[in-house]
């Protein structure tokens, strides 16, 4: 064992130029200062750089909701994923804001995120107007008939979706940046109206399903009202509340305060939500979220 451990001893003082015990002392505490301050820079760098992912999906007033403009300011920045409403693209362009334009309509929203998580965040908006999730078309959520069992749609908006995540997530991280979704904001149904009530509860179950597969089985999801205008919009947000109350990960979110855009000339009520009302309606649909993180 002593010849061993000589023979150890004599193989290490030659690699490291080492020749009395004084001269391997201050060679071994060189090793020990470099490791541990490489573990205290890199445990610093991670901490630096760990930003929450929050994602916006739906149609069109989700898509007022997420609307980004940039401001200078003292921030905390928002890494802002954007795209145009009446599009499907499959791949994302980061912009990140040093800090956000107050008149822009998704201001309620990404400051009460950020104010959530106290630091940067990532902020990824993918919204197409008219979308509905009871119809197989190209603008449509509609996942399939049975996801879970290989009966899947792929002609509408998930195939794109999940493209634009991939692209989105590998800029991020060519940032330096972490990615971990930290909840989804859902606002839709106006296009859903229509739709036979069991269908449209059957398909937005596979939709909440859908974006857990893609971003974690307990992926909080903040679903928004939309407005009530008779009996069929009641029909959507009761399917919204009903879901709500069988998933302690979805919370529901009324429109208690929200504002809309005026009504048309002859009358027709306007389901569009204004400025203001999506700054109201950002920010409860952020405490819901938070209240699902706690």
């Amino acid at each position: 064992m002593a010849n061993k451990c000589g023979d150890f001893l004599h193989r290490f003082l030659a690699r490291t130029g080492a020749c009395t015990a004084w001269e391997l002392f201050v060679e071994v505490g060189m090793i020990f200062r470099f490791f541990f301050i490489g573990a205290f820079l890199a445990c610093c760098l991670s901490s630096a750089w760990a930003v929450d992912v929050y994602i916006v999906a739906g149609q069109s007033n989700g898509w007022r909701m997420s609307h980004l403009a940039g401001a200078e300011g003292k921030g905390p920045a928002v890494h802002y994923f954007g795209m145009n409403c009446v599009s499907e693209p499959d791949s994302a362009v980061l912009k990140t804001l040093p800090d956000l334009g107050q008149g822009a309509m998704g201001y309620g929203l990404a400051k009460a995120l950020r104010d959530a998580s106290g630091q940067e965040i990532v902020f990824v908006q993918y919204c197409r107007c008219g979308a509905p999730v009871s119809a197989q078309t190209a603008n449509s959520w509609f996942p399939g008939e049975d996801p879970a069992n290989g009966k899947t749609f792929d002609g509408g908006l998930f195939p794109k979706f999940e493209k634009y995540l991939q692209s989105a997530r590998a800029q991020v991280e060519e940032k330096g940046l972490t990615w971990e979704v930290k909840g989804l904001i859902w606002h839709q149904g106006e296009s859903d109206v229509a739709s036979d009530p069991a269908v449209y509860e059957r398909n937005l179950r596979h939709v909440f399903a859908k974006f857990r597969s893609l971003l974690g089985s307990q992926l909080p999801i903040a679903a928004g009202h939309i407005r009530d205008l008779g009996e069929k919009q009641k029909r959507v947000n009761a399917t919204i509340d009903k879901l709500a109350a069988e998933d302690s990960l979805l919370v529901a979110v009324p429109l208690d305060g929200v504002t809309y855009e005026p009504d048309g000339k002859d009358g027709t009520p306007n389901v569009h939500i204004d400025r203001p009302g999506c700054h109201i309606l950002g920010a409860k649909l952020a405490a819901g979220l938070g209240s699902l993180n706690q």
